[in-house]
C-alpha cells in the first residue's frame, strides 16, 4: 500500500486507541473545567458538559497525534457528544467515522453497556469523580474490555450481560498497555469459566440461583457422557467442539 493509499484509508482502530489516549492525558490537566460541571440534576446523570469538554480535547489530542504520524497531516476530525463521535475527513473529500466511549462515576464501578451491542475493543475514557472538592479528578483510558469482567466468578443474566466496569483494571494514562483485538464473543468464554469457577468447594462468594443451574447442568452432562456416550462418540463431540474454538483437554 501506497503513502497516499494509507493516508486515505480509514484510520486504524490502533491510532483511535492511542487518541483516546492524548484525550484523556489533555482532560485530566482540565480540572478546573471539570469542578465547573454540572454531573447531576435530581436523579439525572448530566454528561453533556463532559461530553463537550472531551470532544475539545480530542480535537486538541488529533494535532498531537498528527505530529507523531505526519501522513495524517492533511486528515481532519471534528468531534460530537454524546460520548466523542468522531467524523475524519480526509484530503480526497472522503469521511469515515469512529467514536471514543465515555463514563463517569463517583464510584471504581458502575454499570456498562449491554455487551451484545458492544465493540469491546473501543476506547474507553472513565472520569472518575471526587467525593470531596478538593480532590482531583481522575481520568483513565484502556480499551473497553480491559475495564469489564470483574472477578473469575462473575454471574450471568437471564439476558444478554451487562458487565460492569471497573476503574481499577484501566491503564494509568503514563502506564498504557498497547493496542490488541478481543473476539467479540470472549464474554461467552468468561461467563461459562465463572460459572464453573463459582461452584468450586473451594470458591467464596455470595451464592445465586445460577449456581444451583451450573451443578444441575455439570452433573447432567456427567450422567449422560458416563451412560450413554461410546468411545467413538466421546471423539466426534470432541471434534466438534474444538471446530468452534471450544478447548477440551
Amino acid at each position: 500500500m501506497s503513502e497516499s493509499e494509507q493516508i486515505n484509508s480509514n484510520i486504524p482502530k490502533s491510532i483511535i486507541y492511542e487518541l483516546g489516549i492524548e484525550t484523556a492525558k489533555i482532560l485530566n490537566e482540565k480540572q478546573e473545567e471539570l469542578r465547573n460541571i454540572t454531573w447531576k440534576n435530581g436523579e439525572a446523570n448530566l454528561d453533556t458538559e463532559y461530553s463537550k469538554l472531551a470532544c475539545f480535547c480530542c480535537e486538541v489530542a488529533w494535532n498531537i497525534i498528527k505530529k507523531k504520524y505526519p501522513k495524517y497531516d492533511k486528515v481532519y476530525i471534528t468531534c460530537n457528544i454524546s460520548d466523542i463521535n468522531i467524523t475524519f475527513t480526509y484530503s480526497d473529500g472522503r469521511t469515515s467515522k469512529d467514536k471514543i466511549e465515555l463514563k463517569s462515576s463517583k464510584d471504581k464501578t458502575m454499570p456498562g453497556s449491554t455487551i451484545s451491542n458492544l465493540d469491546i475493543n473501543q476506547p474507553l475514557i472513565y472520569c472518575l469523580r471526587p467525593s470531596t472538592l478538593s480532590e482531583p479528578y481522575n481520568i483513565k483510558c484502556s480499551q473497553y474490555y480491559s475495564a469489564i469482567y470483574g472477578s473469575d466468578i462473575d454471574l450471568f443474566q437471564d439476558r444478554t450481560p451487562r458487565p460492569r466496569i471497573n476503574f481499577e483494571k484501566m491503564n494509568e494514562i503514563d502506564n498504557t498497555l498497547p493496542f490488541n483485538i478481543k473476539e467479540k464473543d470472549t464474554w461467552i468464554e468468561h461467563y461459562a469459566k465463572c460459572g464453573l469457577k463459582r461452584i468450586d468447594k473451594s470458591t467464596k462468594c455470595q451464592k445465586s440461583w445460577q449456581d444451583n443451574m451450573i451443578k444441575i447442568m455439570k452433573q447432567q452432562i456427567i450422567e449422560d457422557y458416563i451412560n450413554n456416550t461410546t468411545k467413538d462418540q466421546f471423539i466426534i463431540d470432541k471434534t466438534s467442539l474444538q471446530i468452534l474454538n471450544i478447548n477440551i483437554n
